[in-house]
């Protein structure tokens, strides 16, 4: 059965190649089509969106309250004589004026808002609208600090930072929605600087989303162009033939192409994370163009003709191909019962993109190794650098077998420090980290967090039964509210509660007018049953709001106990991300797990054997445990590009594991002792691993130049651990083979 299937598939590679140029060809054309449509996720809350109760209720009290998560933020810091004086004011009321008239912006929220009253003996505003020269402005300073909503929340306790916050009309929009909006509130505030006392900046969300997914757009691009010119340059350096090179990018950057175009035809869209996506794609089709190229090489070398030998290459190393992209998917594709939808998305997007590239390089490349233009431009390197290259291996091949007991046991004892290392590391996140770096909306958000009490929120629901409410009833409610109102000011790292509180306080004393119900509706909800009290966080990482959490919510489950019928939950898009930043752990551990499984049970097929399979492992654990023991040395935590590194270490890791083995296999089969096929193996797959290696890293190096600080990680990380996997595989994994198959 399989001789006829070979038979059939050389017959296709050697006397029917057009079919696989027309079937290349069309797929390019289709391919095409979808990446000129490609397009980037930017909905709203995608990047912490998960299928849970606790999602739910977030995406419930974004519908029912409005809060202001989704304002922009227009950060004012004072310039000499500070705000309060009518020049001042005269400025600040022009740009809040220009402000409110950009599209989708209903209204400003500011010390000047004609809704910030103070009461004397009749209701008037903070800042009175006309006469301003007649002001009492230290009179007006004084009421400021003392506003319930003004004070801590608009102006900064130190007087010099004024926050206006623009209220958008509609919630819940992408990204392309408030672009245009978000351009002209940086012109507005761009023009008025160049006149103004005093220097504006615009931060919140909304900007900080336009500015990321600009962000990703341009990443995209040029990161693929720089990791395919640097990695094209090594290429051409470790080659030192043109043809080479050329077959071995060509082939994996058409992968890269089919694999965007085809997800984009499926309806995937680019995130955040998977901004990576495109070049992780290419280094990874990379490592099998690298094998095949070397393999055409050398029948090359023995004169054989560029059909022949391609497909010589696709006959020999066909199934270690396959099984080296299966494996990678299988890791990729753990990710998929991550409670985290981008995550999950990342995982499969890759697998998907995975097998893509594979279908690609083993079509692509032996395409072009047999076309007269590339095939015959090859000659092969001269006699004596060939000689010179088998001497230089097997003499390093000696060297392994020598010390391959020192090399065990120096290996057990490394691992086990890196495992002990490894149990130190910590998940921790900040906001920082998912934006552009030094980006005016990034500084811009840092004032707020240092003066503002922060740029995070901590929304927490009141929920009680609303049918049929008693002026008792309601009494308990508002009793409930207040009280978390004061374990909000009792919790340190909670700052400048706003809830209904605060606005019957600033109407309390204003026997003219009460409190309006467009306002309450923002923060109570009797028709619901709902009542909301927002609280700032500062950006101290994720771990650290973890534990502030849980002591707060003990506090909140006492006030809980004191009002029946109340029930009290902590939520905010800070909180939510900080919940999946655990479940990102969790689903990390069993994704490994999983992956780590799936790949034995398929190695041990593939190679007949159980022995093989967890041989096959070993070595690969070495990438694994040395990065997280990298972050502990560094001084870094855990973090969500960390996290899917590891599932992308264990399968690129695998590769180079399966192209060595499958070749000692081969030399054993053919008769050669376990000595000699160790040192044939190293002699033929150490120059592909060795040249795939450099050719990793030179494409994951292309990520460093990104603005995103996300990927400059990834980057560091990813060369991390390409390089302990190379050394797993041409260090441990000899040794390990010596022991376990010697006599």
């Amino acid at each position: 059965m399989s001789a006829i299937f070979y038979s059939a598939l050389k017959s296709l590679y050697q006397r029917q190649r057009w079919f696989l140029m027309v079937f290349v060809v069309v797929l390019t054309v289709i391919a095409a089509r979808g990446y000129q449509d490609f397009g980037f996720d930017n909905e709203a809350r995608g990047l912490f969106r998960t299928s849970d109760s606790a999602f739910d209720k977030l995406e419930e009290i974004f519908e029912q309250f409005r809060p202001d998560e989704n304002d922009c933020l227009v950060v004012i810091e004072a310039g000499e004589g500070g705000f309060f004086n009518a020049r001042s004011m005269k400025q600040l009321r022009q740009l809040q004026q220009q402000l409110v008239q950009i599209p989708l912006i209903t209204n400003v929220l500011s010390p000047l808002s004609p809704e910030m009253i103070v009461c004397k003996e009749l209701p008037q505003a903070l800042i009175p609208a006309v006469a301003l020269e007649a002001v009492d402005w230290q009179q007006v300073q004084r009421d400021a600090h003392q506003h319930p909503l003004v004070a801590g929340n608009l102006l900064a306790l130190d007087g010099k930072h004024m926050l206006l916050i623009l209220r958008m009309g509609k919630q819940d929009l992408l990204v392309s929605d408030y672009e245009t909006s978000v351009g002209s509130m940086l012109d507005v505030i761009d023009r008025w600087n160049t006149t103004a006392s005093h220097v504006a900046d615009l931060t919140g969300i909304p900007p900080v989303r336009v500015e990321v997914f600009h962000s990703i757009k341009t990443d995209t691009r040029h990161l693929m162009l720089i990791g395919s010119i640097i990695g094209g340059l090594v290429s051409i350096c470790v080659f030192r033939n043109w043809a080479l090179a050329l077959m071995t990018f060509v082939g994996a950057l058409t992968g890269g192409f089919w694999s965007l175009g085809l997800l984009s035809l499926l309806g995937v869209k680019l995130n955040l994370i998977s901004t990576i996506l495109p070049v992780l794609i290419v280094v990874i089709g990379l490592t099998d163009a690298v094998h095949i190229v070397f393999d055409i090489r050398d029948s090359r070398m023995r004169g054989i003709k560029p059909v022949r030998a391609s497909w010589l290459a696709v006959r020999r190393l066909g199934i270690a191909c396959a099984g080296t992209s299966i494996t990678t998917a299988i890791g990729f594709g753990s990710l998929a019962f991550s409670q985290i939808d981008v995550i999950r998305q990342f995982g499969i997007t890759c697998a998907v993109g995975t097998l893509i590239t594979f279908v690609a390089v083993i079509l692509v490349v032996p395409l072009l190794a047999g076309t007269v233009w590339v095939g015959g431009a090859y000659r092969g390197n001269p006699p004596r650098e060939r000689d010179m290259m088998r001497r230089w291996g097997v003499q390093y091949a000696d060297w392994i077998l020598q010390h391959r007991r020192w090399i065990l046991l120096g290996s057990l004892l490394f691992i086990s420090l890196l495992v002990a290392t490894a149990t130190r590391l910590y998940p921790d996140s900040h906001i920082y980290e998912s934006l552009p770096t030094n980006s005016r909306s990034t500084v811009a958000l840092q004032k707020i967090d240092a003066q503002f009490g922060g740029i995070l929120s901590a929304i927490i629901l009141v929920e009680w039964q609303s049918e049929n409410e008693s002026d008792e009833e309601r009494a308990v409610v508002m009793s409930a509210v207040k009280q978390v109102v004061t374990e909000v000011h009792r919790e340190p790292d909670l700052h400048n509660p706003m809830s209904i509180v605060n606005f019957r306080e600033m109407f309390s004393s204003c026997t003219l007018l009460t409190l309006p119900k467009t306002i309450e509706a923002q923060w109570f909800r009797e028709d619901i049953g709902r009542a909301i009290v927002v609280a700032r966080m500062r950006d101290k990482g994720i771990h650290f709001h973890q534990q502030m959490l849980v002591g707060f919510r003990e506090q909140l489950s006492k006030v809980q106990q004191q009002h029946a019928g109340i029930e009290i939950t902590v939520s905010g898009s800070a909180v939510v991300a900080t919940r999946n930043l655990s479940k990102m752990i969790t689903d990390l551990v069993k994704s490994l797990a999983i992956a780590a499984t799936v790949i034995f049970v398929v190695l041990t097929f593939m190679f007949r054997s159980l022995r093989l399979g967890l041989v096959s492992l070993v070595p690969n654990l070495l990438p694994l445990l040395f990065t997280a023991a990298f972050l502990v040395w560094t001084g870094q935590a855990l973090r969500l590009t960390s996290v899917l590194l590891f599932t992308v270490s264990l399968g690129i890791a695998v590769d180079d594991t399966i192209h060595f083995i499958v070749r000692y296999l081969r030399e054993r089969k053919a008769g050669f002792s376990v000595d000699d096929a160790i040192r044939n193996s190293i002699v033929s797959v150490g120059g592909a691993l060795l040249v795939s290696t450099f050719i990793l890293l030179a494409g994951f190096s292309a990520s460093a130049t990104s603005v995103m600080p996300h990927s400059q990680l990834f980057s560091q990380l990813a060369c991390v651990a390409i390089v302990m996997a190379f050394l797993g595989d041409m260090v441990l994994l000899p040794a390990i083979l010596r022991f376990v198959d010697g006599k």
